[in-house]
């Protein structure tokens, strides 16, 4: 009989001992401090020359500037005005870059680049001019156009 005793008072204990593990694993906890969230800094689109639609001539005013956009943000970039700069001749000797003129801003515009993408062709119109006194040496030439565009996350 004592030894029945002896059983029970062991199975008792470790029962007991047991238990108060469960209990132990079963207490809640909590945590405090903090977290932190980093915002991206913006990168500057890239505007590259193309060369579109040929439309130039002498005495023409409604010249149209072509280039593509190049978006390295996570976000789409919608622009809505270009100011321009200086324009560059592809053959200097033959045409001087006098020749032509351009707005030197344009608003209303609709200029859309996805994130992280580059866009398809794109245009600003009407804003390029011929003078009318344009030489002969002006044919089949190109001009680069400085521009600055602005915008904002769209």
């Amino acid at each position: 009989m004592m030894r029945k005793w002896k059983i029970a008072a062991i199975v008792g204990a470790f029962v007991g001992v047991a238990g108060a593990g469960i209990g132990y694993a079963l207490w809640s906890a909590n945590g405090t401090g903090s977290g932190r969230a980093a915002a991206v800094s913006a990168q500057s689109v890239t505007v590259t020359a193309v060369t579109g639609a040929a439309d130039l001539y002498p005495g023409f005013t409604q010249g149209d500037v072509f280039f593509t956009l190049t978006n390295p943000n996570p976000y789409p970039v919608t622009f809505t005005a270009m100011a321009s700069g200086a324009v560059t001749s592809s053959d200097i000797p033959n045409c001087p870059s006098s020749n032509v003129t351009v707005a030197t801003t344009a608003t209303g515009l609709t200029l859309n680049v996805a994130a992280n993408a580059t866009s398809a062709t794109l245009s600003i119109p009407n804003v390029v001019t011929m003078i009318g006194a344009a030489p002969d040496g002006c044919q089949g030439k190109t001009f680069d156009i400085a521009l600055t565009l602005t915008g904002a996350q769209g």
